[in-house]
């Protein structure tokens, strides 16, 4: 991945909070790589993305709407673990997987 060679510590913690996300939410291994991939297109693998347009941020560009929908204050959104928590389970409620995510991606440049 381009993005990882550019970014190898974003990528280490951002790669790492991911899988360990799957692993505790009990989700199957192969949405390692979709995932990692969706992060690597929302936000370069870096935890403290912003979109200079929108509320934006994090791993997986949550907006200030979806983060109250996925625990609010009572999360720590500057913590990587939690944002690919909060992620992977917005991720499977919206598309069911992140191969779905990023089928929709492919579409509309977002997701």
């Amino acid at each position: 991945m381009k993005d990882a060679k550019a970014n190898p510590n974003n990528y280490a913690t951002a790669s790492a909070a991911v899988s360990n996300a799957i692993k505790t939410l009990g989700y199957p291994d192969s949405w390692l790589q979709p995932a990692l991939e969706l992060v690597a297109r929302e936000s370069s693998f870096n935890s403290n993305a912003k979109n200079p347009k929108s509320s934006a941020a994090g791993l997986f560009q949550f907006l200030d709407s979806t983060r109250k929908n996925y625990g609010g204050s009572s999360v720590n959104w500057s913590d990587p673990n939690q944002q690919a928590l909060q992620g992977l389970k917005y991720v499977k409620d919206r598309y069911g997987d992140p191969v779905k995510a990023l089928q929709f991606w492919d579409k509309n440049k977002w997701y």
